[in-house]
């Protein structure tokens, strides 16, 4: 309960915060060149909170109720009939002012948005050190896997390609990251623990892979297993054909002496349809003296679901550990985290013209991954989180849509570089239908985030 309170508070900040960053480089930029701002919104709708006109302040400063943006109301911007603006000077307006100060105005909350994200990630990898896992077992006393004979310090084996071994054969993770020579690995890595396991008397085989979740604790394994079904290596050619990459490393895999006759199909899912939900896995664990084979059994801890995803702990966590990287390594670290968050955003909108709407999330299903980031993850990560939503904040108005900061630089440019005004009922009305459709979108997406949340 107190980590859902927590979330939520952190996320009203966090979301108002970019928000207020934002609108505030419109403010601060039409203040410089004396546009007048009758006022300056935290979110639309009804106001819940709004500032009294003073004698020397002309803007007020408003927070509303639906909070999914917010905007600086400046005179010239089709309100002309205002009587608040009466008797302000046409100078004083968005439209009087220089092309080149206009487009200034509109890029500025773009602007702060981009130099954001580049702070909390600069203090995500400068301010916090690197968290590692190493595949050193935790092993609590009198569990089951305990019983077997493992011991605290022992080290679990995986399953890989040949070619994500070191020259001196030291084992890396197949996936995401790779591990060094002192066996240290990387948040969400991802493993194949066990080529070839049934469920009770079921004929189906599968795969079973680990991949650790979270950073903030010490990672426990059967809370990171997934079940892939299993494809046999005279099926190889045919069942990764959609991915090429994937296909590629499993022959080069397959053609290794020893290798497995079984590999995860990552088409068919983590889905168990199985009536008895319990399995039987064999382990390999490195110790002092040698490698050790380990037969568990583990049952569901999620009965009667169709997809198992949840497993009774069977006493096997890994130790974790933290490490300063050298300061020119963190500051490296900034730019590349920083790009790859540019790069990520730009890649979500492809998915999204390619892909359709479904692959999208609005503020539900931010606040989804910004609590769960907040209660599995250290705290540099929810920070390199909220980066990246201020990236994607600063990518998206740029985009030419009526409504959004890039569709008024598309305005300012055309009408600069033609030297012809588009007629103001025109920018009105597509500004109209423009603010619809985004409000629209907007609540399609909350639908379809509460849905998945929902597991619809």
């Amino acid at each position: 309960m107190l980590d859902t309170i927590v979330s939520i508070i952190l996320f009203i900040v966090a979301f108002g915060i970019l928000i207020c960053i934002h609108e505030a480089g419109h403010l601060s930029m039409a203040k410089l060149f004396k546009v007048y701002c009758k006022e300056y919104s935290i979110g639309f709708g009804p106001a819940i909170f709004s500032t009294k006109k003073k004698e020397g302040r002309e803007t007020k400063f408003s927070i509303r109720c639906i909070p999914f943006g917010g905007y600086v109301s400046m005179y010239g911007e089709g309100s002309e009939n205002d009587p608040d603006f009466a008797g302000i000077p046409f100078e004083r307006s968005i439209e009087g002012i220089k092309k080149w100060k206009k487009a200034i105005i509109l890029g500025a909350g773009v602007i702060l948005n981009a130099i954001l994200a580049f702070i909390l990630i600069f203090i995500s990898d400068f301010a916090f050190p690197t968290v590692f896992y190493t595949r050193q077992a935790r092993v609590s006393e009198s569990s089951i896997i305990a019983n077997e004979g493992v011991k605290t310090g022992d080290h679990l084996t995986f399953y890989i390609p040949s070619f994500y071994k070191d020259e001196e054969g030291s084992i890396a993770p197949f996936g995401y990251e790779f591990s060094d020579e002192e066996k240290v690995l990387h948040s969400n890595s991802f493993f194949i623990v066990d080529t070839d396991v049934t469920f009770g008397e079921g004929t189906e085989h599968y795969v079973l892979t680990f991949m650790y979740g979270g950073n903030k604790k010490e990672p426990i394994f059967s809370d990171g297993l997934l079940f892939y079904k299993a494809v046999h290596r005279s099926e190889l050619t045919t069942a990764f054909k959609h991915d090429l990459q994937i296909q590629k490393d499993f022959i080069a895999w397959s053609e290794e002496e020893g290798s497995p006759d079984y590999y995860p199909n990552f088409e068919g899912g983590a889905y168990i349809s199985e009536t008895d939900y319990k399995f039987t896995a064999n382990l390999k664990f490195e110790e002092y003296e040698g490698t050790k084979d380990v037969e568990i059994t583990v049952k569901s801890g999620k009965k009667g679901a169709k997809i198992v995803n949840t497993f009774e702990d069977i006493g096997l966590s890994f130790q974790r550990s933290k490490e300063w990287l050298p300061v020119k390594e963190r500051f490296r670290n900034t730019f590349i985290d920083y790009g790859s968050a540019a790069g990520a955003v730009f890649k979500g909108l492809k998915i999204l013209f390619t892909g359709g709407i479904r692959n999208m999330s609005g503020i539900v299903g931010i606040f989804d991954a910004s609590a769960s980031l907040y209660t599995q993850y250290t705290f540099s990560t929810y920070l390199f989180f909220w980066g990246l939503i201020s990236v994607n904040l600063a990518i998206f108005n740029l985009l030419p849509f009526p409504g959004l900061d890039g569709w008024q630089l598309l305005v300012t440019a055309i009408e600069g570089i033609t030297r012809k005004k588009i007629p103001a009922k025109v920018k009105t009305i597509v500004s109209i239908v423009g603010i619809g459709l985004l409000f629209a979108l907007m609540a399609v997406i909350i639908v379809l985030d509460i849905l998945r949340l929902i597991g619809i």
